[in-house]
């Protein structure tokens, strides 16, 4: 019986590796601000320090010092790139092996919070089968990092019940680490100290408090050696966060977890998260079932997180944990059902609901060689058209071609127009004469010729995935005038 559920779980992990290696590094992507961190991964790498010069002169001071992304993702991408080199590819095999291990942890949590054996499967198929979490672990982003911290934390928290001072400083520094990768962890971090609190006291959570206050400490004194730049960077970094109260209040409710289809018109497989997390209050209120507590208060904390950071790329931090809720949610109907029928009746909907989630995954495993042709044509042809010595502006758009240009043209001097609302205004007027093109997307641009001539377009249908009124996107290139 183990060997059979053994083998499950490891066709579930293969295929999922399998479907990332297909797409490659060709696959459409929600956002495009990839190359920028590995970037800053690379300049570690070679001992440049941990600037980006891909965004000099256009974000205040990042081509000496970087204080707007947390470090640890780029030290790591520093890591791995050392030693498989910075090819887009290669560094998505990094997200891939994290998507991997996130899977086998969040098989160990839900088997550790008491979930039966079949759950705990159907949970992992289900997360393998989202394309948000899919997104992420093919994508050179902090988010795949960050949830599978996310996932060793909360594993940790379920293993050991009752905190030693030794337990509190390693559970500290795993929660350290993982604000550090990204933000959107700090509300766990805040939720995992409160648990260590409730369950050890407070001196205890003074040793898992340490290695964060130690982190915070040291950023204060990097940020000290340019005290100028740390304000403007992160400054710009709030004013791009910053939402209306109408606007708060939708993300809230999970409108975050559809921002990929908002933004791109592509079709998505993702849950209403909102609806799920409130039965399991509602539940937990009622009567005792199959969760612990501390996990609940957990899983809030990220879901407030991950929707109230407005960016379409943060719930795939959530999914592993939404997915654990609904088995959860799923397992206490099933034994509460008084009739076999209804029994039957809620598994049918959970392999009806991932049913659904294969044939979304489906329509964009079949547009992939259409992509692959679109984008890769779009990259050679930008390669040969660019003038000897060019500096270009490349806007915010996917697919990027900035990976293409330095490895095939360095003599091309490339700055990247991202994150486009941090940008400094007044610098990028000023180093607009020193552009001989622009490549950008051609809604980006109420009148593009007021910017340059026009040498050449590309059209993406990408594979047809684009549902009407919205068929593609159009990319232009500019000559300056």
């Amino acid at each position: 019986m183990f060997a059979s559920k053994g083998w499950l779980l490891g066709s579930i992990v293969f295929a999922f590796l399998v479907l990332l290696r297909f797409y490659g590094d060709a696959w459409l992507v929600p956002w495009h601000d990839e190359v920028v961190l590995v970037r800053l991964g690379q300049n570690i790498a070679e001992g440049r320090g941990f600037r980006n010069d891909l965004v000099d002169d256009i974000l205040t001071g990042a081509g000496e010092r970087t204080y707007w992304q947390m470090p640890v993702y780029p030290f790591a991408v520093s890591l791995w790139g050392k030693l498989f080199g910075f090819e887009l590819n290669s560094v998505r095999w990094f997200s891939r092996l994290i998507g991997l291990v996130s899977l086998l942890l969040l098989f160990a949590l839900a088997l550790r919070s008491q979930l039966p054996t079949w759950a705990s499967l159907l949970a992992i198929l289900w997360t393998a089968s989202d394309l948000g979490f899919q997104f992420a672990n093919n994508f050179a982003r902090p988010d795949a990092l960050t949830g599978c911290l996310l996932l060793s934390i909360a594993l940790f928290l379920a293993c050991l019940p009752q905190s030693s001072w030794a337990n509190s400083f390693a559970l500290g520094t795993l929660a350290a680490i993982a604000v550090f990768t990204h933000p959107v962890a700090l509300p766990c971090w805040v939720a995992s100290s409160a648990i260590v609190a409730w369950r050890a006291g407070w001196r205890k959570t003074l040793a898992f408090a340490l290695p964060f206050l130690v982190g915070v400490a040291s950023w204060l004194f990097y940020a000290a050696q340019a005290w100028e730049i740390f304000c403007a960077q992160m400054s710009a970094h709030i004013a791009h966060k910053r939402v209306s109260l109408p606007d708060y209040l939708g993300l809230l409710l999970g409108s975050t977890f559809w921002g990929v289809t908002f933004y791109l018109g592509i079709p998505t497989n993702s849950m209403a998260w909102s609806i799920p997390l409130l039965a399991c209050f509602w539940i937990g209120w009622r009567e005792k079932w199959v969760l612990p507590r501390w996990l609940t208060l957990f899983l809030a904390a990220l879901y407030f997180a991950v929707t109230t950071g407005a960016e379409a790329w943060y719930p795939s931090v959530f999914v592993p944990f939404g997915y654990l809720l609904l088995s959860a949610l799923l397992t206490f109907f099933v034994h509460k059902a008084s009739q076999k029928s209804l029994r039957y009746a809620f598994l049918a909907f959970a392999l009806g609901w991932w049913g659904w989630q294969v044939s979304v995954v489906a329509r964009h495993v079949k547009a992939v060689p259409l992509i692959r042709q679109e984008v890769t044509a779009f990259a050679n042809e930008l390669v040969k058209i660019l003038p000897k010595g060019s500096v270009i502006l490349v806007g915010s758009f996917s697919p990027d071609p900035t990976f293409s240009l330095l490895r095939q043209r360095p003599d091309v001097r490339v700055y990247q127009l991202m994150p486009a609302r941090m940008v400094n205004r007044s610098a990028l007027r000023q180093l607009r004469s020193q552009w001989t093109h622009l490549l950008v997307l051609q809604e980006a641009l109420k009148d593009p010729l007021l910017w340059g001539k026009e040498v050449k377009r590309w059209h993406f249908a990408f594979g047809g995935l684009f549902g009407p009124p919205r068929k593609g996107i159009t990319v232009l290139l500019l000559a300056s005038q």
